[in-house]
């Protein structure tokens, strides 16, 4: 699926579930409640360098919680709380209500839409293929995966292409891994020929750490960049639709764009224009 077809599907299933849920959003009290706590709990993997515990001083940071932020203090919410949940069960975490919502970079698809509503899309998030320093199983692109062992983590779009590849020419294997920093030992270790995973997360290891024995080709994934949204229950509609609205002010404002450009994470990723594909409620 093409970036700019991706993003016109997620920016449709954000404005279906606006029509949908209008009526219903008298009786709910999703948004009051929050604001009542003064906290939003938020579900993440615990994922660098968009929702997790810095492990020296112990406050939730991100892009993503930067952005949450921004948009629950002017609702009267100060307090932001993480729970962590892997990545594969994050949507079960918030359908039994672990958090009040998910903001972890996670993907705006119709699979996923089918069991939580996202706000509108927040920003653009791209792929990346991370191989080994010096390449040396000599990947240029996927179409060098036969005979090679490739690698995600659990629950990701990323793993769902590889799976598909692997579906197709049994010599490609796929390894899924829970988290990041499995990958990067298997990358390190020679255990893992190519991996797929987020730009952002890719180039954040890198910068944290340039003496990382790995790289990133310089080759964009067929399954292209993605929307990033918040995840919501379907019933918790009035708070939807105050962070919609805050989203909105913010990123006509520029705010989210400073977000990414203090994380130094603009060049590969973008704000998804609200004015122009995402609906209004």
């Amino acid at each position: 699926m093409s970036s700019k077809r991706s993003f016109l599907v997620a920016a449709s299933l954000c404005a279906a579930a606006a029509f949908a849920s209008s009526a219903a959003s008298a009786a709910d009290e999703s948004l009051s409640r929050i604001q009542a706590a003064k906290k939003v709990v938020v579900c993440s993997s615990n994922d660098v360098p968009y929702a997790y515990k810095n492990p020296t001083s112990g406050k939730v940071e991100g892009t993503d919680i930067d952005m949450v932020r921004a948009i629950f203090e002017p609702l009267g919410v100060p307090e932001i709380e993480l729970y962590e949940v892997p990545i594969s069960g994050i949507i079960s975490a918030l359908n039994t209500s672990r958090c009040d919502l998910i903001s972890d970079n996670i993907a705006i698809t119709v699979k996923r839409s089918e069991q939580i509503a996202f706000s509108a899309p927040m920003y653009r998030a791209g792929q990346a293929l991370v191989v080994p320093k010096g390449n040396p199983a000599k990947i240029k692109s996927e179409a060098d995966f036969p005979g090679h062992t490739v690698g995600s983590y659990l629950g990701t779009i990323q793993l769902d292409w590889l799976n598909k590849m692997a579906a197709a020419d049994s010599s490609v294997t796929v390894k899924a891994y829970k988290n990041i920093p499995q990958i990067l030992a298997e990358l390190r270790a020679g255990r893992l020929d190519a991996a797929a995973f987020d730009d952002m997360v890719a180039a954040d290891a890198l910068k944290n750490d340039p003496t990382l024995p790995v790289e990133i080709l310089n080759y964009k994934i067929p399954i292209g960049d993605y929307a990033v949204g918040a995840g919501f229950r379907k019933d918790d509609i009035a708070l939807r639709q105050a962070f919609d609205e805050q989203n909105r002010q913010l990123q006509l404002s520029g705010g989210l764009r400073k977000v990414l450009v203090k994380w130094g994470l603009l060049r590969s990723s973008g704000i998804f224009r609200f004015r122009t594909v995402a609906a209004r409620h």
